[in-house]
């Protein structure tokens, strides 16, 4: 450990006096840390306001799509049937009567012993071909070694279907093996869709053996080898009293934009309500409104200011980092503007609708006014927010607004690198100030050890004369 010996021939705490004159070199830095402290604060608020713009744009966003005012709610028996409705959903109420279901078609071999025993002939290769009403063909080829009821299934179940078009698919069949008994198994073959186009007609195999237990003619039950279990059906129901058939229990724009699932058989008519839903359009809206409020939150928490006391020079420590900022103020500015000049259309401002603004910036929403407006005048609801669906429209208007402001190379990424680009210069010159500093403290150290001998020099000079005087007057 080094230790300074400054003083020690002048009897000066020059120790002290090197402090003092470091303490006030440093002072100096001062100003520099300042302003490094105060382009930190901003670029951190920055970070703060983008983030509260990016969760307003957000919810601006779910305004845009024109779908949200037109929400529709379906009310109805789930015990028979079940429904989805779009934006496009006609509104009305219907009676729906399901007098059959749609049912896929299954066929079952008779029962042998073992799963895995080898059921066809020793040629090398044989083929399944298992056709369907509508024209498709499963065509499927086995080895020797893969005629078992396990290996059979599997070949169903992993084989492409010939749609008679030169196209592929994946098997339309399902197939199972089927425990039916102590040592007793079955192949159960099951086409994967419903309806009766869908119907297995014929199951065949160029391998006689094996065509002795899986033959299968819908137009032959006698002579085939394999009995159909479940008959292929068509849907069947009326709507208004209008008769439907459908290949699939799932009935897609039979009413305009309105998916039925048929679930089950009815034995009176059962009721269809298809209504409009404003309840998805009024929590939009009402997200929208808080957190616009809370970016007036962060930018007024940001803006704040606070008066210096009378005799100080220092900037009173609860000020907002971005008071006075130009871009925080012309952001706040371009939000408000498209909010006050007004939209075409029957409703043109936020007013119609219950939303206002108060004197402090916030939103405020009158309950019964938005809902009142949503319900009788959705349209023009919608067409306040969505406008053309590309420029006009408070929601487009906004959103576009803030992306240029929040978005890569947008406003706040400008003036953020602005301020990292200031940030870096004062670093460098902080480096040169303390760099200058550290050198004149070396010149004052050097100054002192040099002043140091100098005065140790004077006294050893002077306690020599001094003796010298003493032994004069002593021998005189």
């Amino acid at each position: 450990m080094s230790m300074s010996i400054l003083g020690i021939g002048s009897g000066i705490d020059l120790n002290e006096v090197l402090s003092q004159l470091e303490a006030a070199e440093k002072t100096r830095l001062t100003p520099i840390k300042t302003q490094q402290k105060a382009i930190n604060a901003k670029i951190s608020a920055f970070g703060k306001l983008k983030s509260a713009l990016t969760t307003f744009n957000s919810a601006t966003e779910k305004l845009q799509k024109a779908d949200l005012f037109q929400s529709r709610q379906i009310t109805g028996s789930d015990n028979y049937f079940t429904a989805k409705a779009n934006s496009k959903a006609t509104l009305g109420n219907y009676s729906v009567k399901i007098d059959q279901l749609a049912t896929a078609n299954s066929v079952a071999s008779t029962a042998i012993n073992d799963k895995t025993t080898l059921l066809g002939n020793a040629d090398e290769s044989r083929t399944i071909t298992i056709e369907q009403a509508n024209g498709e063909k499963l065509e499927i080829t086995l080895g020797k070694d893969e005629t078992s009821l396990e290996a059979i299934a599997n070949a169903i179940n992993n084989g492409k279907v010939n749609d008679g078009n030169s196209g592929t698919g994946s098997s339309s069949m399902n197939a199972a093996i089927v425990q039916s008994g102590s040592g007793s198994y079955q192949l159960v073959i099951t086409s994967k869709e419903t309806g009766e186009q869908n119907a297995i007609t014929a199951i065949s195999s160029t391998d006689e053996t094996l065509n002795g237990l899986i033959s299968f003619d819908s137009q032959d039950a006698q002579t085939s080898a394999m009995s159909e279990v479940t008959q292929a059906k068509d849907a069947k129901f009326s709507l208004n009293g209008i008769a439907v058939t459908s290949a699939s229990n799932t009935v897609k724009d039979v009413v305009t934009g309105v998916d039925i699932t048929l679930k089950a058989v009815t034995e009176t008519e059962q009721n269809l309500a298809i209504e409009a839903d404003n309840s998805q359009a009024q929590t939009a809206i009402k997200e929208w409104v808080d957190a616009y409020n809370q970016l007036q939150s962060t930018m007024s928490s940001l803006t704040q200011f606070t008066a210096n006391d009378a005799n100080s020079a220092e900037l009173n420590s609860s000020n907002g980092p971005l008071v006075g900022d130009a871009t925080l103020r012309n952001i706040d500015q371009s939000i408000r503007s498209i909010f006050s000049k007004g939209q075409e259309g029957e409703i043109s401002v936020l007013a119609q609708i219950g939303i206002n603004m108060d004197s402090h910036g916030t939103l405020t929403i009158k309950e019964n006014e938005l809902t009142q407006a949503l319900n009788n005048q959705s349209e023009a609801v919608a067409a306040l927010f969505v406008g053309d669906g590309k420029t006009t429209g408070i929601a487009n208007e906004v959103f576009a607004k803030v992306s240029g402001f929040i978005d890569s190379e947008g406003t706040i990424d400008t003036v953020t690198d602005g301020l990292n680009s200031t940030l870096k210069s004062l670093e460098k010159r902080y480096d040169q100030v303390n760099q200058s500093i550290d050198q004149t403290l070396d010149r004052y150290r050097t100054q002192f050890t040099q002043l140091d001998v100098l005065i140790s020099s004077l006294d050893s000079m002077s306690n020599y004369l001094t003796t010298q005087f003493e032994m004069m007057k002593n021998l005189k």
